[in-house]
């Protein structure tokens, strides 16, 4: 392979990938807090954002039964039907009247989550000043705005700003992101960070990949002492880097791909690049990815024309079978990570660019609007529908922005804190502080990894210092706490094991705390501090010698 085509991977690829060692994974430091959920249970975790590229119709996705002649007024052309054959499907017979539901006849997959407890429908979803262009919207979402001046001047994307505050990647042997369905780089990985922490896989063979990048641009060149020379060494070590990551995106795949066929029945629709793109997903963490947000994407949702086949058969066209294929896929995925043991680690949710119009065009289609739904999937997501149906007697063209229920930066902020145990610090650095106190009920509550305190309101000077680590015998433990409470001390296993636990007085003065660890074997763990209401608000790593 020349270097021209090696240019070409490495720009899919991000520079972090190179700096990544194969350190053993400890991602909780200071700033990353938990409740009682393990350690080794939450670094596990990882979530899938699935894009529906081009603009979803979400009235047509999900329409409001008791409202259905509302419905039809707006949509005299290409409304589903209400009963008979290719009919709409009712979503939850439970619901009140007014808040029921119609669900595509082509989202039977969908419907098969929901009936599983795997799904929550979230209502009117978008942001405050809407852009109608594609690239633009898409640009504001991945980079967390919101329309307005003095938001769209940010230049780094908010998976980006996310991941380097919650994570250390350099204690990760594997990339923090990974994108798959687009060749072109994702903007919410964009990063101004010195390290990037994600990579992009379209259009790669995964399994090899190693034995790709591993024969790029051999032998190493000599390098003149110049400023071509310095452009040339910059390519030799991203060369150097991507090498050594390679081998281990292709072990792990491969390692994955091993399980499935020893684990898994589940075979993945035909023709479904969505279902694809999921499939090696879920191959990739079966194998002991560490990976904390996989992009996938799925493209054909701008349907201004034949958006339903005709006004007798609208249940068929275009875009039933975009929701076909988008609801196989992750039913289809699903049901795999079930079967492949890792169900617990995944939670995944769809978004598009913008919603669109409630009134149909002329040709059979819609136009760029902007409220519409979002999907949240997962054995750990609480089932059901967040929000209400909108009003749609006052509609006319485009929904009344006044009446958007959720921001996407809402529900984005749900599942990271939710789930992943972002705390508001990892928010504030996000940028999505400001929905820290607005957080939706996403995810089961003994699940949950929220913690309503942080360092900064237990430590009142934010520090905690050890007096030697790796320890041999004992460590003294100095802090200043900012109130008085009892808590606890515990010493736990990389595992999430208690190894013994200390009931101890938090006083507002300079603490110190000897800790005898004699009778301990040696090894790694994890020293957690926990406050009144047993939410641990500090977190260290301990090696034993």
């Amino acid at each position: 392979m020349n270097r021209r085509k090696f240019l070409q991977l490495s720009t899919l690829s991000s520079t972090g990938a190179m700096l990544l060692n194969g350190h053993q994974v400890n991602a909780f430091s200071q700033t990353d807090l938990v409740n009682s959920i393990p350690a080794s249970v939450v670094d596990g975790r990882t979530i899938v954002l699935v894009q529906l590229t081009g603009g979803n119709d979400g009235l047509n996705t999900v329409i409001p039964q008791s409202q259905y002649d509302e419905y039809a007024r707006l949509r005299p052309t290409i409304r589903l039907k209400e009963s008979g054959t290719g009919a709409a499907i009712p979503l939850d017979s439970s619901l009140d009247d007014a808040q029921k539901l119609l669900i595509h006849p082509s989202c039977t997959g969908l419907k098969s989550l929901y009936d599983e407890g795997k799904l929550n429908v979230i209502h009117s979803v978008g942001y405050p000043q809407l852009n109608k262009s594609h690239f633009a919207s898409r640009a504001l979402m991945f980079q967390g705005g919101d329309g307005t001046p003095e938001n769209s001047t940010k230049t780094d994307g908010w998976m980006a700003r996310f991941l380097n505050s919650a994570y250390d990647y350099t204690q990760y042997q594997d990339p923090l992101g990974i994108q798959l369905g687009s060749q072109k780089p994702s903007l919410g990985f964009q990063s101004s960070h010195e390290h990037k922490v994600d990579l992009n896989l379209a259009g790669q063979d995964v399994s090899g990949y190693y034995n790709v990048v591993s024969n790029i641009g051999n032998p190493v060149p000599e390098i003149p002492e110049s400023d071509y020379g310095d452009a040339l060494s910059y390519i030799s070590n991203i060369e150097s880097g991507i090498n050594t990551y390679s081998q281990r995106i292709s072990e792990v795949f491969n390692l994955g791909l091993s399980k499935r066929n020893a684990e898994s029945t589940v075979n993945y629709p035909s023709n479904n690049k969505l279902a694809d793109q999921l499939k090696t997903v879920a191959t990739l963490i079966r194998g002991g990815s560490k990976t904390k947000v996989f992009l996938v994407s799925y493209d054909g949702f701008d349907t201004h024309g034949s958006q339903v086949q005709s006004q007798t058969e609208t249940h068929k066209g275009k875009h039933a079978d975009l929701l076909k294929s988008v609801g196989d896929a992750l039913k289809f995925f699903q049901d795999d990570l079930k079967m492949l043991g890792i169900e617990d680690k995944v939670v995944s949710a769809t978004f598009t660019e913008f919603g669109r119009k409630p009134a149909e065009n002329g040709n059979l289609g819609t136009d760029h609007g902007n409220l519409g739904p979002m999907f949240v999937i997962g054995k750990h997501v609480k089932g059901g529908v967040t929000g209400t149906n909108l009003d749609l007697s006052e509609v006319t063209e485009h929904y009344d922005q006044t009446i958007m229920q959720h921001d996407y930066r809402q529900v984005f902020t749900s599942i990271i804190s939710g789930y992943l145990g972002a705390t508001d610090k990892i928010l504030t650095d996000t940028e999505f502080g400001e929905f820290s106190a607005k957080k939706l009920n996403l995810i089961e509550e003994s699940q949950k990894t929220d913690g309503s305190l942080s360092v900064d309101d237990v430590l009142k000077d934010k520090l905690i210092s050890l007096s030697e680590n790796p320890v041999s015998s004992s460590f003294t433990i100095s802090y200043v706490s900012s109130r008085f409470f009892r808590g606890k001390i515990e010493l736990k296993s990389i595992a999430g094991s208690s190894v013994f636990s200390l009931v101890q007085d938090f006083a507002p003065r300079l603490n110190r705390v000897p800790v005898n660890i004699t009778h301990v074997v040696s090894g790694v763990y994890i020293l957690v501090l926990y406050d009144e209401d047993h939410q641990s608000f500090y977190r260290q790593k301990i090696i034993k010698q």
